[in-house]
């Protein structure tokens, strides 16, 4: 188990409401649902909110004007079912940790306003260098599978995310970021939030990349850095990202959206595959693209590869609504089909709001087949058995794991979930590095 924990750097106040509501009472038209890199305009908006709607799929997007996010917000606020929670992945994860892992000591380092401040976890530190006088907003455009927005229907329940960030992906708070780390010497570090860069300037994004990539080769190999991935949308940047910022993490969280499109834009496998339409794509494309991302980007275990020198990757945490996938290569992880479960048992259960000792089978369903391929290349099978769902198998020198979700009928709740699962997983898995610490 994991001591101590620094977390970064995007932290904001969730307000959650209703997003067919909303967004009809926007006064907009939408002929079709078209998906924009950014919106500028509460006309943008309504049609990649109903791009992504009619999918199914969950997405972020940044909106450039302050005035027309203001007037979001405004909407949102005099909607009847609207709520505030703690947001920002970040914050979301080291809440998540300090309620359920009151043994490990998390420090989350971000933006934090006074309403944010009120709903953190109270055992969570923070630092004061980073407050701010008003929270980061953020508008959570929820919708329940069956709702109707104009001519579609939305196949499953999601969400998608809009805000207009001042300081999340600002360089005092990834350099008080890095700061922290070093003073307080973490067991585990959690990066997440580099999504939010996306919308700054080239040159910008390019300083803050370097800067994140210098930061990254400073901390001590022994110290396992997770990467929780956030929706992408920029060709440009996310190669960027995969190309300068994942290599040198040991873990990264991942769903379904941003799986495709890494592969999309990088050709890999199943390029095809972004982006994702209603349900979900079938497991054994899923397990060639997450392959070829371990194998590209993670860490050559023989050390043999003088390209890699410096990569750590060799472990990947893939999530989407029916099913988890484990993925791991070397020796540095353990006990990764605990927190593969200990992941997809929380899904369900902050979904449909279920308490940690009930069960109520009602609310919860498998959504996969009996049995179907999961891996073509290795004729891997797979044969659902209620007392034990979990399969495992090798593909070359990388461990798979896989488990079916037990998947809220009626959710209550789709943000933050992600969040969750990832934040589980990661506490439940042992990392042990052999070899003398050594910096890059």
């Amino acid at each position: 188990m994991f001591k101590k924990a620094v977390i970064g750097f995007n932290c904001n106040v969730d307000l959650i409401v209703s997003g067919v509501r909303v967004v009809e009472a926007l006064n907009t038209t939408c002929s079709e649902g078209k998906d924009q890199e950014t919106l500028e305009s509460l006309a943008d908006l309504h049609q990649t909110f109903a791009h992504f709607f009619q999918r199914g799929a969950a997405a972020e997007r940044y909106m450039s004007s302050e005035d027309q996010f203001n007037l979001l917000v405004a909407e949102s606020e005099a909607s009847t079912r609207s709520h505030h929670h703690i947001g920002g992945n970040a914050a979301l994860m080291a809440d998540r940790i300090a309620a359920n892992f009151p043994s490990t000591e998390v420090y989350l380092v971000g933006p934090i306003g006074p309403r944010s401040q009120a709903l953190i976890h109270p055992s969570v530190k923070r630092t004061n260098s980073t407050r701010i006088l008003k929270d980061e907003l953020h508008v959570i455009l929820e919708y329940k599978q069956g709702e109707i927005l104009g001519d579609w229907v939305a196949p499953s329940s999601s969400r998608f995310i809009t805000s207009h960030d001042h300081f999340s992906g600002s360089m005092v708070v990834m350099e008080m970021f890095f700061k922290a780390i070093a003073q307080f010497r973490p067991d585990l570090v959690i990066i997440t939030g580099v999504h939010l860069l996306e919308f700054q300037s080239k040159e910008m994004r390019q300083e803050k990349m370097r800067l994140i990539k210098r930061n990254l080769l400073q901390i001590n190999p022994k110290t396992p850095i997770h990467l929780e991935l956030g929706s992408l949308a920029d060709e440009v940047f996310s190669t960027d990202v995969i190309n300068k910022i994942l290599p040198y993490v040991d873990s990264l969280g991942i769903n379904e959206q941003e799986l495709t499109f890494l592969s999309h834009i990088a050709n890999g496998p199943h390029m095809e595959e972004y982006p994702v339409q209603a349900g979900t794509v079938h497991v054994h494309k899923v397990v060639e693209m997450l392959h070829w991302l371990l194998k590209t980007y993670g860490r050559d275990p023989t050390g043999q590869n003088p390209n890699k020198a410096g990569y750590r990757l060799s472990r990947i945490h893939f999530h989407c609504l029916t099913y988890h996938i484990m993925v791991s290569s070397g020796t540095d992880w353990s006990n990764l089909a605990a927190g593969l479960a200990a992941g997809a048992r929380i899904a369900g259960r902050l979904s449909c709001n279920i308490g940690a000792n009930t069960i109520d089978s009602e609310l919860l369903e498998i959504r996969t087949a009996a049995n179907f391929v999961l891996d073509k290349k290795m004729e891997k099978n797979y044969q659902f058995e209620a007392h034990n769902p979990i399969a495992s198998w090798m593909r070359e020198d990388v461990l798979f794991v896989f488990t079916p979700v037990l998947v809220c009928r009626l959710p209550s709740k789709t943000v933050g979930i992600d969040d969750a699962i990832s934040a589980t997983g990661l506490l439940y898995s042992q990392f042990y590095r052999l070899g003398r610490p050594t910096h890059w």
